[in-house]
């Protein structure tokens, strides 16, 4: 039998669990002449998001040690652990839904000490290049992303119908269709600004501490 949940929390990771965002950071920094070309066609709709990852990243040429160096620069949102041990100490389900890659998020759970349930997408090296995979995607979302985080929602939803969903996030390429399908959404950065444009009902925040006490009362309620 599925056990009861009343609340469950998934979780954005780069620039929202972390300070920083990994992937576009690295993208900044190793496929600058890529970028600005890629980016617009996605602006125009003529590439979807991870069109757009295909052809930043896939075949980048950065070594497992390049990258471990820098995932030891990556810090942490204040509130990010005290998050999980709310989570943990009431029994909440907490998952990370990330665009990012799983061989990062294993390698910073370690560097961090910290342990997480995720969806990402698949990072394998060759060669010291890139090899992407999408981890979780939607034909009928629209998101374009390689980790759907409608989809993902609804999935958890289908098993607990009575439970509230609660989407942290802060970018509108990748959260926008997780936030739209939870029943709370807390939003900041571009997140924020498309669902206040959209006229989307919000919380905003600028660390994970402020999530913890609205939180704690939709699980009162």
């Amino acid at each position: 039998m599925l056990r009861a949940v009343r609340l469950a929390v998934f979780c954005d990771f780069d620039g929202t669990f972390s300070v920083q965002d990994v992937g576009s950071t690295l993208a900044q920094r190793h496929a600058g002449a890529e970028r600005p070309e890629a980016w617009a066609r996605y602006e125009r709709g003529e590439i979807t998001a991870w069109q757009y990852n295909m052809k930043v990243l896939d075949g980048l040429p950065l070594s497992r040690t390049e990258v471990e160096r820098f995932l030891e620069t990556i810090e942490l949102d204040p509130g990010a652990k005290d998050l999980l041990v709310w989570c943990e100490q009431r029994g909440v389900p907490f998952r990370i839904l990330s665009d990012g890659f799983d061989a990062n998020l294993d390698r910073l759970q370690e560097l961090m000490g910290v342990r997480f349930d995720y969806d990402a997408n698949h990072l394998r090296y060759e060669a010291d290049r890139w090899r992407l995979a999408p981890g979780f995607p939607s034909s009928t979302c629209g998101c374009g992303t390689g980790v759907c985080k409608r989809r993902r929602i609804e999935a958890v939803r289908a098993e607990h119908p009575e439970a509230s969903l609660v989407h942290i996030g802060n970018g509108r390429v990748s959260d926008l269709c997780g936030a739209l399908a939870a029943d709370v959404a807390f939003a900041k950065d571009t997140l924020a600004i498309e669902l206040a444009k959209r006229g989307e009902a919000f919380e905003r925040f600028q660390t994970l501490h402020d999530v913890i006490p609205r939180l704690e009362a939709l699980l009162a309620e």
